[in-house]
Parts: structure tokens; C-alpha cells; sequence
């Protein structure tokens, strides 16, 4: 066999030579025309239709685009959001496939202008709810004031909503802002979806006047709400065991559990700080070698006409050449500025054993590890030595001093709005705080307090890149101690508190003085002889109409007290006028006075009533608000079939219930990320 190989080695070199060139040569045509592994069909429906990986990959750039320009399309559709699937990354993606299928399928998606057009609107209606928000924190105290603060607030919403279509542009190359829109255009169209079904229920005239008089009777009253805050001054300061012990019974309420709406309950926080490698800097960072943008240029020169980049002169095209310098220039030097960040990471790291996905640090860490500012140095100085780069020493801020929150870090310019990238998927910096115990988190990226976030770095819209350090983490949960909330806080509360038990003590003196004088101001007298002197006088509301959900204003006031708008007070003063006629005169209820007090322990306050007569629905107001009674009640009506259904016709489990949806194999990527598993596994093994 030997002698054979020897003797025709020549010509077995020859042709192994040549069937290598071949293959060689044509592995480029073979590979483009083998089949995209991401076009093949992932899932399918019973009416035929095919989701692929691309569509994916679309579906998951869109929810990208959304949590960019308008994330509240996440939230339920009764909190004006899509009512979106929850959960992994995955479920969110397929819920936004079927539901624009759906949309698309019943043709309520139009084209990117709906999508532009759609921005206004949503301002408006952000700027309600933030105003009405305001109004019952009573924060605003006229109809002027919030017809204002309406238009003005309307307008700074819709300008930063067009700002965050601009940044969204960015995060894919080559998108255009005719593609944001389009996928807002697709939100309307599923929101349109919502909107359709919730006007289906229909009703006869005769049972749209009856809903209207059930809504919309009320009963004129003029009212006060004697605030306890404004007798807080009055109540004696408690000993430190006293406030103590009222901070324990809230420190582990959220606002909502109790009757007075206290709450000392802490979101998950985190003490962090950042290492900022900024873009800009870098590129100003950058010297320009005129005989290097020549060469670029001459190189430009080389290639056929049509193909140039710089067509012109060289004089006429050299700005044009140096951005493009510069920013690749940029490029490479944030690629390895980040090269000997993870290194200065690895080098403190490599030899720690690990528990799970975090390493065993050793008690002297704190003396080992790479700090921020050490990392800083050491970028500034590598940059120098390897790509003979000078740039200005990166920035680091530390927030190890005080606790931040998800809402605390979003507000961070720059830090706050940046993104880890894992994979297909975006995890905002905001997020860090609740990676304890959260799996969706956990599986995407290991935080561990101390250790440098370097892999990946978060990064912004604009390409800066940061890279944090979170010193601790304190999950969410009852508050430590009152310093934790802050003593003015707690102190105020334990006050506001003792005087509105004193107002109660004596609320049946206090309507006692209204019935005597048939009138509301002996009673506010009373209550203002409880105080100090010097306490301001809460003024009367005049002919307030009182419904079963809701107080409004009449004729006479423009404005209503949010803390007397309190089912209880409602009911009170419904129930004390439930024998009259609903045509019954204000002289007839004179001569049998109807006045209510109650105690609002969620307005930590008193409020006192006098009815005036009943304010029956007239018909000219009906049909001033028929188109609103019907929606409200057609809603009512869809609330009430949900809950006989048990769960929406547009959540998940029903869409792909009502399509058949059926997964017929992994995506590509997640085949990736599998392999990539597997692959590691075998190596740990090894």
C-alpha cells in the first residue's frame, strides 16, 4: 500500500488538490442555495397559515418598538393597554402574532399614517388620566387650572412620544420611521379589536333610559370634608416607643390594605453604580491622518462608477469621509476599550469556584475585586498602549449611599434608559432591582452584588455603553425600620391619624350643630373648636350631585373635593335619601331636613352633607349623554360575560385555542441557544 501511495503520490496530490479547489469555489453558491433555516415553519393554524422564525424575529422587534414609544400597550386593555401575555418572552411574542392576525384578519390595521396619526390621540388621552390623577390628589382646585394643564400636558406628552419614535428608529439598522409606525399601526388596529367587541352589546331605548336613571339620577347636596391633617398640629408629638409601635402595624401594608391607604411596604432596590464609556468621547477622542481619509478616498476611486461612496473630489467629499472615519474608528476602539473591561472582570475572577451561576467570592473580595474606577484607568491606559488612543477617562458614578427602585433608575439619564442585549432579547437597566427571585430575569442574565455587570454591557440608543456594579440588593418587602421611610413621614401620618380619631369621637356633636341650624357652618365651627387657633376654614361645596359612583359638580361649584368623592359618603347620604320622590322640591325637604356625617378614614377626614332635593335625569340630558350611557353600560355587560367565561376571548390560551395554533418545531434561534447549551455541557464534562 505504501509503494502504491509512493508511487502515485503526485497524482493523488493533484487530484485531492483539485476536488478541494472545487469545493472551495463553490461553497458560497451552495450555501446560497441551501434553505435559510429561520424560513422554515416554527408553528401553524388550522386555516393554513405559517408563523416562521422571521416572523418571530419581527413579532419580537415590535414589542421592542412598543416598550420604546409607548410602553403602557403592555399594561391591560381596562388600564389602556393590549392586555398583552405576561411572562417569557416567547408567550408575549406569539400573543402578538394571533392578536394582530386577528385584527388584520376583521381589517383594522392600516398603513404607517394610522400609526402617526395614532400619537395625538394617545397624548390626549395620557394627559387625562394624568390630569384626573391630579384632581383627586387634589392637586388642581379649578376648571381653568386643569383646561390648562390639560392642553399643555397634552402637548409635552405627544412631544416626547415623537422623540421616542426617533430613538426607536435606531435600534435596528436601516429602519425608518414609516416602520415605527407601521407596527404602532398595528397596535390601533388590535386596540380597534378591544374597542369592537366592547360596543357589541346593544339596548332598546326603553333600556337605555332605564340604565341612564340608575347611572345617572343624583341627589343635590351641599357638602364639606373637615380634613384631619388640618388638626395634626393640635395632637401632642408621641415618645419614640409610641411612633414605634404605629410604624409596626404598616410597615408591611401596601396603600391599599387598610382603610386609612398607609403603607410602608418597600419595592425591591438596589445600591449600584456605573462605569460610562461614552460614544461621543471617543470619537472627538479620535485624530485625523489627512493621508488616511486620501487613501479611503483613492480606494473609493477604484471601484466602478455607479458603486462610489464619495463621488465627488477629494476637497468636496473630505467631511463626508472623515464621519465615516470616525465613526468606525469609534467602533473598534469601543470594542476593545469593552475587550479590556471583561478582561480586568475574568482576570479577578478566573480560579473562583462557583455555586450555581455565581462564584464563590472570598472573604478578602473587596480588596481583589476590579473596581470601577480601577477599570476606568485601565481602559484609558490599554487604549493607549494598544491602538495608541488617548481618550478622556471614563465617567463613574456610584449610588451605594441611598436604595433605588426600578422607577429610581429609569429616571437616571443616559444609565436608565439603556439595555442589556441577550440574545433576541432586550432586558432594560430599570429591570436589575427585580432580578431577585424573578426566573424570567434569572435565565437571561446572573447579577450578583459586587461583581461587575460586563457581560453583556447595557447600552443606550446613542451607543454609549455602561457597565454596572450592584453593591446590594434588598428584595421587595416590609419596610426595616421608620428611617426607612423617613421619620417626617411616619410622624406626620401617626398625627394625621390621632386627629382624625378626634374628629370621630365627635361626629355626633358635629351633626348634631348642622341639624339644629339646618345648615353645614355650625358644624364646621365645631369641629374648627377641636383644634388650635389659626386653622383654615374648608369652604362648602354648593349643589354637588351625588350618584351611586360618582360625585359631580352642578351649577354651582367647579370644582369637587376628591376625599369627599368616597363610596362611603355616598352611600350615606343615597341611603338618608331613599324615601324621597324624585320630584320632591327643595322647600319639602326643608321642612324634614336630611343631614349626613361620616367618617372617611381613606380622606382621614369628616364629611358632612345637607340634602337639597333630588336631581332626577331630565331628557334633554339623556340624549346629551346617550352615546356615553352605552358604552358604560355596554362594558358593564362585557365585564359581566368575561366572568361567566372565565377568561378573555383575546388572551392567549383563547386565540390559539380559536386558531389551532399548533408549535411545530424550535426556532432557529432557540436551536442556537440550545446547541450553544449543550455544547457547554459537554465542555464542563470534559
Amino acid at each position: 500500500m505504501l509503494k502504491f501511495i509512493r508511487k502515485y503520490q503526485l497524482i493523488i496530490l493533484a487530484v485531492g488538490g483539485s476536488l478541494l479547489m472545487v469545493v472551495f469555489l463553490f461553497q458560497p453558491i451552495l450555501g446560497k442555495l441551501s434553505p435559510d433555516p429561520r424560513k422554515a415553519a416554527v408553528a401553524k393554524l388550522t386555516d393554513g397559515t405559517t408563523f416562521n422564525g422571521f416572523d418571530f424575529q419581527r413579532a419580537s422587534f415590535d414589542l421592542s418598538v412598543l416598550k420604546r414609544v409607548y410602553p403602557r400597550v403592555f399594561a391591560s386593555f381596562e388600564q389602556g393597554g393590549l392586555g398583552l401575555q405576561a411572562g417569557n418572552g416567547d408567550d408575549t411574542e406569539r400573543h402578538w402574532l394571533l392578536l394582530s392576525k386577528q385584527a388584520n384578519d376583521a381589517g383594522l390595521i392600516g398603513d404607517s399614517g394610522e400609526g402617526r396619526n395614532w400619537i395625538p390621540l394617545i397624548a390626549q388621552r395620557e394627559a387625562q388620566t394624568l390630569i384626573s390623577q391630579q384632581i383627586q390628589q387634589g392637586l388642581i382646585s379649578s376648571n381653568e387650572e386643569a383646561v390648562q394643564m390639560l392642553s399643555d400636558m397634552t402637548f409635552q406628552v405627544e412631544n416626547a412620544l415623537s422623540r421616542n419614535v426617533a430613538l426607536a428608529t435606531g435600534m435596528m439598522r436601516g429602519m425608518t420611521e414609516d416602520d415605527v409606525y407601521r407596527t404602532l399601526a398595528t397596535a390601533r388596529g388590535i386596540e380597534r379589536l378591544y374597542r369592537v367587541f366592547t360596543s357589541l352589546p346593544a339596548y332598546s331605548d326603553l333600556g337605555a333610559m332605564l340604565a341612564a336613571k340608575d347611572r345617572f339620577d343624583a341627589i343635590a347636596v351641599d357638602a364639606v370634608l373637615v380634613k384631619a391633617e388640618l388638626f395634626a398640629d393640635s395632637i401632642p408629638y408621641p415618645s419614640d416607643d409610641e411612633l414605634e409601635a404605629f410604624f409596626d402595624i404598616y410597615k408591611a401594608d401596601a396603600a391599599g390594605d387598610n382603610d386609612y391607604k398607609i403603607g410602608y411596604t418597600q419595592p425591591s432596590r438596589v445600591k449600584i453604580g456605573w462605569l460610562t464609556l461614552s460614544k461621543p468621547a471617543v470619537e472627538a477622542a479620535i485624530e485625523i491622518d489627512r493621508v488616511e481619509l486620501n487613501k479611503i478616498w483613492r480606494t473609493d476611486r477604484n471601484l466602478p462608477e455607479g458603486s462610489r461612496k464619495y463621488p465627488g473630489d477629494f476637497a468636496g467629499e473630505r467631511l463626508n469621509i472623515e464621519s465615516a472615519y470616525r465613526v468606525n474608528r469609534a467602533q473598534d476602539i469601543m470594542i476593545e476599550a469593552d475587550k479590556i473591561i471583561r478582561s480586568q472582570v475574568l482576570k479577578a475572577t478566573r480560579g473562583l469556584s462557583k455555586d450555581g451561576d455565581f462564584f464563590v467570592l472570598p472573604e478578602d473580595w473587596d480588596t481583589k475585586r476590579p473596581t470601577l474606577e480601577a477599570m476606568a484607568q485601565a481602559v484609558v491606559d490599554g487604549l493607549k498602549e494598544q491602538l495608541s488612543v488617548t481618550i478622556p477617562l471614563p465617567a463613574v458614578e456610584l449610588r451605594n449611599d441611598r436604595w433605588l427602585n426600578s422607577f429610581d433608575i429609569s429616571s437616571i439619564p443616559g444609565f436608565g434608559t439603556s439595555s442589556f442585549r441577550i440574545g433576541s432579547k432586550m432586558l432594560p437597566v430599570y429591570a436589575v432591582p427585580e432580578a431577585e427571585g424573578s426566573e424570567e430575569i434569572a435565565g437571561l442574565i446572573t447579577i450578583q452584588p459586587r461583581v461587575p455587570l460586563v457581560d453583556p454591557a447595557a447600552e443606550d440608543q446613542f451607543g454609549n455603553r455602561y457597565y454596572p456594579v450592584v453593591y446590594e440588593i434588598r428584595v421587595a418587602g416590609p419596610a426595616d425600620n421608620i428611617q426607612d421611610i423617613g421619620r417626617d413621614t411616619v410622624l406626620n401620618d401617626y398625627r394625621t391619624v390621632k386627629a382624625f380619631e378626634m374628629l370621630s369621637e365627635n361626629l355626633e356633636s358635629l351633626l348634631s350643630a348642622a341639624e339644629s341650624a339646618n345648615d353645614l357652618a355650625p358644624a364646621v365651627d365645631a369641629a374648627l373648636a377641636l383644634g388650635q387657633d389659626q386653622i383654615v376654614r374648608p369652604g362648602v361645596a354648593r349643589n354637588l350631585l351625588v350618584r351611586a359612583e360618582g360625585i359631580a359638580a352642578g351649577r354651582l361649584a367647579s370644582f369637587v373635593e376628591p376625599g369627599l368623592n368616597d363610596a362611603l359618603f355616598r352611600d350615606a347620604i343615597l341611603s338618608a335619601s331613599e324615601g324621597l320622590n324624585e320630584l320632591t322640591t327643595p322647600e319639602a325637604v326643608t321642612q324634614s331636613p336630611i343631614l349626613v356625617a361620616t367618617a372617611l378614614p381613606g380622606s382621614k377626614g369628616i364629611g358632612i352633607a345637607k340634602v337639597i332635593a333630588p336631581r332626577p335625569m331630565t331628557l334633554d340630558q339623556f340624549r346629551a349623554e346617550m352615546d356615553r350611557i352605552l358604552v358604560n353600560e355596554s362594558g358593564a355587560a362585557i365585564r359581566e360575560a368575561l366572568a361567566e367565561m372565565g377568561a378573555s376571548p383575546f388572551s392567549l390560551e383563547s386565540l390559539a385555542d380559536r386558531y389551532g395554533y399548533v408549535n411545530m418545531k424550535k426556532r432557529k434561534d432557540q436551536q442556537d441557544e440550545a446547541q450553544d447549551t449543550e455544547s457547554e455541557t459537554e465542555s464542563a464534562e470534559s
